[in-house]
């Protein structure tokens, strides 16, 4: 697997760790009517999911800089030795 194919599953990880957060807030919601004790614990639970997530997504963002950093020094390294002149 390439770190490009790396960065874009752990993204796709994210995305989906933060829709099930999305889910677990909604039905936190929901059942803190019922039972407002139990939502501080689901509160808890989903500041813990999103810190993880933000960790994720960090890892992600920096896996794809150093790939288009790689990328731009490639490049230029190409355009500095290909000896062409006009």
């Amino acid at each position: 697997m390439t770190r490009l194919q790396n960065a874009e599953k752990q993204l796709g990880d994210a995305l989906a760790a933060l829709e099930s957060a999305v889910e677990s807030s909604i039905e936190a919601s929901a059942s803190s009517a019922i039972a407002a004790t139990s939502s501080k614990a689901d509160f808890a639970a989903l500041i813990d999911e999103v810190s993880g997530i933000e960790a994720k997504l960090g890892e992600a963002m920096q896996v794809i800089a150093d790939i288009d950093a790689a990328q731009t020094s490639a490049a230029n390294a190409g355009d500095i030795g290909n000896g062409d002149s006009e």
